[in-house]
C-alpha cells in the first residue's frame, strides 16, 4: 500500500481525526456500511475537496467506489480487517503524518468508532455486502531459532588489542550491532571496531579498520562474520569482513569515492551490498570482489542497507525518506515505499523475513508486510526523528530516536517501556542475543548496556578504549588481585574437602559393621534353610522306613514260627533277626538326626533374626552422620564453585594478560 503528499492531502481532508477507539468492535455489533454510516461522515469532513469533481491527490470520498480506488498512491483501506494496517487510519488518526485533517480538532469520538468498526467489519458499501474472512494478522509471529548455529554462536578467540587511535573523547556513535547468537557486541569508533562482551561488559578486542571510520555493522545471519561498512568522507568508501574468532579481515569489496554508509551480506555469505552518497545500491560477489549489480533508484544519499534474513530481499534508505525493496537475486525492484516524510535512517528485518521496519526521522517507525507489500503499522515513535530500530528473536523491536530516548516495543508495535534517557540524541541501538540486554550510543560517543527488564541495571562501554600498555596494567593489577583472590579460596577448598573426608569415616566404618552383620544373618539364615532342607528330606524318609520296619519284624516272626515247625534253619531265624536290628538302628539314626536338624533350624533361625536386628540398630545410627556428611559436601560444593570461578577468571585474566603483553613488546 502506497501513499504519495498529494494523498496525504486528501486525506487530510476527509478525517477530520480518526482516534484509535479500543472499544470498537466488530463481533457482537450492528453491521456499519458505507452508505448508511461513514458516507455522512466523508460528506461532513472531507467530500469539500475530495468528490468526484474535484479529486485532490486523485482521491475522492463521495462515493464507495471512489474511496475504494484511492489515491494517487493506490489503495487506502483493505478489506482485511485491520484497522492499524489501513493507511487511512494511520493519518486521520494521527499516528503517521501529516495528521488529518490539517489545522483542524480530530472528529468526534462517536464517528472514530464508526470508522474503525467500518475497516474492521470488511469495509462493506451496504447491508447487502458481506464482508471477506479477515487474513491472519502478520504480526503474530513465532519466535523461531532458525539460523542458529550448532553450540551456539562465534566468540573472540584471538582479537587484537592494540587501539589504532585513541583519543581523549568518544566521537558520535556511527554504528552498533549484537551478534544473534552470542554475548557479543561490536561498537565502531575512531579506525576501529571495539568487541565487548555484551554479558559482562568485558572488552574482548579491537578490529582495525583503516579506511575511516565504520558507519554500519552488521553480523552474518550464523553470527561468524561481522560486515563492517564505512570509509572516510570525500575519500574512499568500502565494506570488510571479519573473522569473528580471530579478528582476521577476511574480505574487502567496494571502491567507493566517499563513505559507505550502509552495507550488509546475504545469508550464504556470497553478495554484499553497500550504498552511501553515490545514491547507487551496489552488489558484489565475495569471492572476487567483482560488482553484480548497479542500482540506480535513490535519488538522494542511501543511509541503509539490510539483506532479509532468508536472503531472498534486501532493502535500502535513502535521505529525502526514500525506501526501495529489490529482489537480491535479481536486482530488480520488488517494492517502491513511500510513506516516509524524512529520512530512512534505519532498516531491520523480523527473523521470519516477512516483516521490515524501517526509522525515520519523520519520527516514525513503520512496519512493512512484506508478502503483501503493505503498511502495516506506523509507530510514532520518536519525536524530533527516529534514529534506529531493530528485531529480537521474539519479534520485539527496540527503536532509538532524536528524543535522546531508546524505547521497546512489543512485536505488534504496543510500547512496553523506555530506558533511561542520553544526554544527547540516541543514533544508535541493538539488542542482544538472547533478548536480554539493550545497547544504545548517542551522539556525545556515550555507550549503554542495560538490562532489557531493569533499565536501572546499566553499564558503560566505550568506543575509544585507552592504549594498550594502560590497559596492561589495568590487567596487571587485576590479575594480582585474583591471584590474592585464589589462595585463601584454595585453602578453604582444601578444607571443606577435609571436612568431607572427616564426615565421611565414621559413615565408612559404620557402613562396614552393618556389612558385617548383614552377612552373619544371611549366612544364619542360609544354614537354617538347609537344615529345613534337611528335616523335610528325612520326613519323606520316615513313613517308608517305619514300614520297612513292620515287614522286617513280621519276617522274623514268620522266620522263628518256621523255626518251630521245622521248616527254617536257625541261621535264617538269626539273619532275618540282624536284618530287623540293623534297620532298627537306622531308623533310630534317622529320628536322632531330624531332632539335630530341627535344634539347628530353631539355633540359626535365631540367630539370622539377632544380626538382622542388630544391623537394623546400627543402621538407624546412620541418618545424623549422613546429615552432617550432606552438610560437609554442600560446603565443599560452594568452596569448590568459589574457587573454580576465580580460578576460570584467573585464566581469561591471564589470557588477555599475555595478549596485552605480546602487543606492547
Amino acid at each position: 500500500m502506497k501513499l504519495t503528499v498529494t494523498s496525504f492531502a486528501l486525506f487530510v481532508m476527509f478525517a477530520t481525526g480518526f482516534a484509535v477507539a479500543d472499544d470498537a468492535k466488530t463481533t457482537d455489533a450492528p453491521k456499519v456500511t458505507f452508505e448508511d454510516h461513514i458516507k455522512p461522515i466523508f460528506r461532513q469532513h472531507c467530500a469539500k475537496c475530495h468528490n468526484q469533481g474535484e479529486k485532490k491527490g486523485g482521491f475522492a470520498a463521495d462515493t464507495y467506489s471512489g474511496v475504494m480506488e484511492g489515491g494517487g498512491s493506490g489503495e487506502v483501506v483493505f478489506d482485511d480487517g485491520d484497522a492499524d494496517g489501513s493507511r487511512l487510519w494511520q493519518l486521520v488518526n494521527h499516528d503517521d503524518t501529516p495528521v488529518m485533517p490539517p489545522n483542524q480538532d480530530r472528529i468526534p469520538d462517536d464517528q472514530l468508532k464508526l470508522i474503525r468498526a467500518w475497516i474492521e467489519g470488511g469495509i462493506l458499501e451496504s447491508n447487502a455486502s458481506k464482508a471477506k474472512a479477515k487474513k491472519k494478522n502478520v504480526l503474530a509471529f513465532v519466535a523461531s531459532s532458525g539460523g542458529r548455529p550448532e553450540g551456539g554462536g562465534a566468540m573472540p578467540v584471538s582479537l587484537p588489542q592494540s587501539a589504532p587511535v585513541v583519543t581523549a573523547r568518544p566521537a558520535a556513535i556511527t554504528a552498533i550491532a549484537a551478534s544473534p547468537w552470542a554475548p557479543l557486541v561490536a561498537l565502531a569508533g575512531q579506525k576501529q571496531i571495539v568487541m565487548y562482551h555484551s554479558d559482562s561488559g568485558e572488552l574482548l578486542g579491537i578490529l582495525p579498520f583503516e579506511e575511516g571510520i565504520a558507519q554500519s555493522l552488521k553480523f552474518s545471519r550464523d553470527g561468524s562474520f561481522l560486515i563492517a561498512g564505512g570509509g572516510e568522507h570525500g575519500v574512499n568508501g568500502i565494506v570488510a569482513v571479519y573473522d569473528v574468532k580471530t579478528g582476521e579481515r577476511v574480505a574487502v569489496v567496494g571502491d567507493e569515492l566517499d563513505t559507505v554508509f550502509g552495507g550488509d551480506a546475504n545469508d550464504s555469505m556470497t553478495r554484499i551490498a553497500l550504498g552511501g552518497p553515490q545514491k547507487m545500491l551496489r552488489i558484489f560477489d565475495v569471492a572476487d570482489g567483482s560488482q553484480l549489480f548497479d542500482l540506480k533508484k535513490h535519488t538522494d544519499w542511501i543511509f541503509t542497507v539490510g539483506y532479509s534474513p532468508d536472503g531472498i530481499l534486501i532493502a535500502s534508505g535513502d535521505r529525502s525518506g526514500g525506501l526501495c525493496v529489490w529482489e537480491a537475486e535479481t536486482g530488480r525492484l520488488y517494492l517502491d515505499l513511500t510513506d516516509h516524510k524524512g529520512a530512512v535512517l534505519s532498516v531491520a528485518w523480523r527473523d521470519d523475513s516477512n516483516v521490515m521496519a524501517s526509522a525515520s526521522e519523520d519520527g516514525t517507525v513503520k512496519l512493512w508486510d512484506m508478502v503483501q507489500g503493505k503498511l502495516i503499522k506506523s509507530i510514532t515513535a520518536h519525536g524530533g526523528g527516529a534514529t534506529d530500530v531493530a528485531f529480537d528473536h521474539e519479534g520485539r523491536l527496540v527503536t532509538a530516536g532524536k528524543d535522546n530516548r531508546v524505547k521497546l516495543w512489543d512485536p505488534s508495535g504496543n510500547a512496553i517501556r523506555e530506558f533511561e534517557p542520553m544526554s544527547e540524541d540516541v543514533l544508535e541501538v541493538a539488542v542482544s542475543y538472547d533478548g536480554k540486554r539493550v545497547i544504545y550510543g548517542d551522539w556525545n560517543g556515550q555507550v549503554i548496556s542495560t538490562l532489557t527488564e531493569d533499565p536501572a541495571a546499566k553499564t558503560s562501554l566505550a568506543s575509544n578504549p585507552p592504549p594498550v600498555a594502560v590497559r596492561l596494567e589495568s590487567v596487571r593489577q587485576t590479575l594480582t588481585s585474583v591471584q590474592n583472590d585464589l589462595g585463601p579460596l584454595k585453602a578453604a577448598r582444601d578444607a571443606a574437602g577435609a571436612a568431607v573426608a572427616a564426615a565421611k569415616a565414621p559413615i565408612d566404618a559404620l557402613n562396614a559393621q552393618i556389612a558385617t552383620k548383614k552377612t552373619e544373618s544371611e549366612t544364619a539364615a542360609a544354614a537354617a534353610a538347609a537344615a529345613m532342607a534337611q528335616t523335610a528330606a528325612i520326613d519323606a524318609e520316615l513313613p517308608a522306613l517305619t514300614l520297612a520296619s513292620r515287614d522286617l519284624q513280621d519276617a522274623v516272626i514268620a522266620a522263628r514260627v518256621g523255626l518251630q515247625g521245622g521248616s527254617i534253619d536257625l541261621a535264617t531265624v538269626a539273619d532275618r533277626e540282624q536284618a530287623f536290628a540293623d534297620h532298627l538302628l537306622t531308623l533310630a539314626a534317622k529320628r536322632r538326626s531330624r531332632i539335630t536338624t530341627n535344634d539347628l533350624v530353631a539355633v540359626q533361625t535365631k540367630l539370622a533374626a539377632d544380626r538382622k536386628a542388630e544391623a537394623d540398630q546400627l543402621a538407624s545410627t546412620m541418618p545424623p552422620l549422613q546429615e552432617a556428611l550432606a552438610a560437609a559436601n554442600a560446603a565443599a560444593k560452594i568452596a569448590n564453585d568459589a574457587y573454580d570461578s576465580v580460578a576460570t577468571r584467573l585464566a581469561e585474566v591471564q589470557t588477555k594478560h599475555d595478549l596485552l603483553a605480546a602487543e606492547v613488546n
